[in-house]
Parts: C-alpha cells; sequence; structure tokens
C-alpha cells in the first residue's frame, strides 16, 4: 500500500527478442538471456510484466518456473502457428482473461517476416489487488520493416483501430487501465495518435519525461538527452543494433509504451522510465530491445462512475483515408494475381501442346510444367482466397471507423 491508504503499482513492459530457431535465422543468445532475465525479475521489482516476443512455449514455461517465487500467477495467449509471443507474469491473481487476434497480421507469403505466422493478439488480464480491478493489457503490433515504402501500414492502422476499440469496449468497468506492448509505431505515427484518441489512454514516458529536468544541462541539450534515453530498439548502446541502424538511426525508435488512465478510481503517475538494458556483469543486453516501466499510486478512497467520450473525427477521417489507399492496393494486388494464375494456367496447357510435336524437350518442359503448378496453386490461393481475405478485413476496418463519423 502507497501513502494516504492508496496503493502503488509497479509495472513494466519487455520485448524478449526470443526467436527459439537457431541462429542466424533465431534470436541470439537466447537462452542465456532469458536465464539472466528471470534473474533480474526475482530481485522484485515490479507488480505485474507485461513480456512480447516469446516465441516458445517452452520459453514461457521455463521463465515462469523460475520467477514463480516473485511472479505466482502468469499466463500466455496463444494464437497463429508459432504463437503469440505475449505473455504476463504477475504478483496478483489474475481473476480473468481475453484474447483478441487482429483481422490482418501481415501476408502469409511473406515468409521471411513471419508476422503471419504468429497471429499478432492483444491479450488481457483482470487482476484482482485487494478491491481493485486492473485491466492489463499487452500486445505485439505488425513490424515496419521500411519506413520510406510501409506495404504495412494499412495493416498496422486496422491493428491500431482494433486494438484502441478492444480496450475501449473492455475497460468500462475497470478501476485502473494498462495498455503495455511493442506497438512498432513511433510517437508522432498516425496509428499511435488514432489509438491514444479512440480510448485516451495516456504514454506515460511522455507524461513523465517530456520537459523533465536534467540538472546542468541547457535547455536544447536536456531535451535531447531526455529523447535519447528513451528510445526502446536500435540503441546505439546495444550491442545487437547493426551498423547500419546506428548510421541511419543513431538515436534509436522509441517502439515500446507502457500507457494508462485512471478508470473508476484515479491514479497518476510516479515515475516512469526504461529498464532491463545492459545484463548485470555481462557484455550482453537482455535483448535488442529495452524495456520500459512505470510506477502509479492509486487512490483507492472512493469509486467513480465510468467514464464516456467523443472521437477526434478529423484523426478518423486521415486513417480512414489510409485504409482506403490499402484497399485499393489489395484490389490491384487481386486483379494481378487473377491475371498470372490465368497466364500460368495457358503456359501449362501450351506447354502440353508443345511437348507432342518437340519430344525431345519434355525434360526441361516437365520442370517446367512443375514450377507452372506449383505458381498456379500459389496465384490462386492468393489471387482468390488470400486477398480476399485481406480485403474483407479492411473493408470491416474502414466500416466500423465510418460508424464512429456517423457515415
Amino acid at each position: 500500500m502507497g501513502p494516504s491508504g492508496g496503493l502503488q503499482l509497479r509495472v513494466a513492459t519487455f520485448n524478449c527478442w526470443a526467436l527459439p530457431q537457431p541462429w542466424p535465422i533465431g534470436s541470439s543468445d537466447r537462452k542465456h538471456r532469458l536465464q539472466r532475465l528471470a534473474d533480474e525479475l526475482l530481485k522484485d521489482e515490479y507488480d505485474i510484466v507485461g513480456l512480447q516476443e516469446l516465441w516458445s512455449e517452452y520459453d514461457y514455461l521455463d521463465l515462469a518456473e523460475r520467477t514463480q517465487t516473485v511472479f505466482p500467477y502468469s499466463h500466455y495467449f496463444h494464437s497463429g502457428f508459432t504463437g503469440s509471443g505475449v505473455a504476463v507474469i504477475s504478483k496478483h491473481p489474475i481473476v480473468s482473461t481475453l484474447m483478441y487476434r487482429y483481422s490482418l497480421n501481415g501476408f502469409a507469403h511473406h515468409i521471411h517476416r513471419g508476422d503471419w505466422f504468429g497471429g499478432k493478439v492483444v491479450g488481457m488480464v483482470e487482476l484482482e489487488i485487494g478491491e481493485l480491478r486492473v485491466n492489463f493489457y499487452t500486445t505485439h503490433l505488425h513490424a515496419e520493416y521500411d519506413r520510406e515504402n510501409d506495404l504495412y501500414l494499412p495493416h498496422r492502422l486496422a491493428q491500431s483501430f482494433e486494438l484502441s476499440q478492444f480496450v475501449r469496449h473492455t475497460s468500462r468497468g475497470a478501476d485502473f487501465v494498462l495498455l503495455c506492448g511493442d506497438l512498432n509505431m513511433e510517437p508522432d505515427d498516425l496509428g499511435i495518435r488514432l489509438l491514444m484518441s479512440n480510448t485516451k489512454l495516456i504514454d506515460a514516458w511522455r507524461m513523465f519525461n517530456e520537459g523533465h529536468t536534467l540538472a546542468g544541462q541547457p535547455g536544447n541539450e536536456r531535451t535531447s538527452l531526455v529523447r535519447r534515453s528513451g528510445m526502446t530498439c536500435d540503441r546505439p548502446d546495444n550491442c545487437y543494433t547493426s551498423a547500419f541502424m546506428k548510421e541511419t538511426c543513431p538515436d534509436g525508435k522509441r517502439i515500446d509504451y507502457m500507457f494508462f488512465k485512471s478508470g473508476r478510481m484515479h491514479g497518476h503517475l510516479e515515475d516512469c522510465g526504461v529498464c532491463f538494458n545492459k545484463i548485470p556483469e555481462d557484455e550482453l543486453n537482455f535483448s535488442d530491445h529495452v524495456g520500459v516501466y512505470s510506477i502509479f499510486h492509486i487512490h483507492t478512497e472512493d469509486r467513480q462512475a465510468s467514464m464516456i467520450w467523443e472521437h477526434e473525427l478529423p484523426l478518423l477521417k486521415e486513417v480512414i483515408e489510409t485504409v482506403r489507399e490499402g484497399q485499393k492496393r489489395a484490389h490491384r494486388d487481386r486483379s494481378l494475381y487473377i491475371g498470372l494464375f490465368i497466364g500460368f494456367v495457358v503456359l501449362l496447357l501450351g506447354s502440353l501442346i508443345v511437348d507432342q510435336f518437340v519430344p525431345w524437350l519434355s525434360v526441361p518442359l516437365s520442370i517446367l510444367r512443375f514450377i507452372l503448378t506449383v505458381l498456379i496453386a500459389f496465384t490462386f490461393w492468393y489471387g482468390f482466397l488470400g486477398l480476399t481475405m485481406e480485403l474483407k478485413a479492411l473493408k470491416g476496418t474502414r466500416q466500423a471507423m465510418c460508424q464512429l463519423l456517423n457515415e
């Protein structure tokens, strides 16, 4: 319990970067880093921790077992082919859970990315802390990969909207609300603004650290130092940051967040910073990300009525237009792949005719037909099924947004 009869709540979020495949496909030093992470968690500095990229259920079970003396309650959100990678460990009882799998998760044929196979989700646990009910959400959105030519932006905006709707509709009766995770968006990106507008969540880092005083530093330098200290990925002080990212993004990126808002009880932010950076007495970092922690004081004297709010209409219109552009791109892609399917079928039939008149080409034509058969199967599946599903998901997202505008 905190001062004045209130409750102090210490929370953290961390992207573990724990792909279980062998290096270089998987994550470097995975087992060692997770073991040291467990040691760090046993220092009992946090009440609740949201975890992402814990792709192997075995890694999750091992971490939960190692830390159960401090965090006796835990939950892993199963989804997709590889698992969502999203989990929660807690000192306080988890009385209920809920998961929502995003309708768009990238492209199945982008095997080198893997987002589609993970089945990205937002997971919620309802925590019982005395008489207090806390809704704790953790999520991991689709990665950006190429900021200048972001093919996945409509998908990530759809995920942001679905995330905001999920939080908005499931948090109305909560005493206090927390959302954390790797959102793969920077603070001023459209998806972050949409999320905050639609949920009225507050970015803990921005609230606590912008304008925060660093003694002995002039204003501009102070602002720059605070900004750099809040970066969570591709940091120059991280041993896993590539030379390319150090050159193109020298300060790193802030893409991991802790959001909060008061529900039926008022809470205020006492502290916010980064955590789980360099492993103590080791040359390695805990991950290619750093974590974010926040400390809150929740006033438990009186419960208030649930809050209702209005939407920010210009922001929704901007997102709708971006999603509409994603629909147009998907329409073009579907026409292209259906055209390719027809073309490959024609080539396959043509090869059968040629084979009858030019028998000495039978071997290369057999190889060609095998390749064409694979391409026909893929273009049929992706053109008729995959892109149709993407179009329906984008259409559904846009229609849900238009409903909020009464259009």
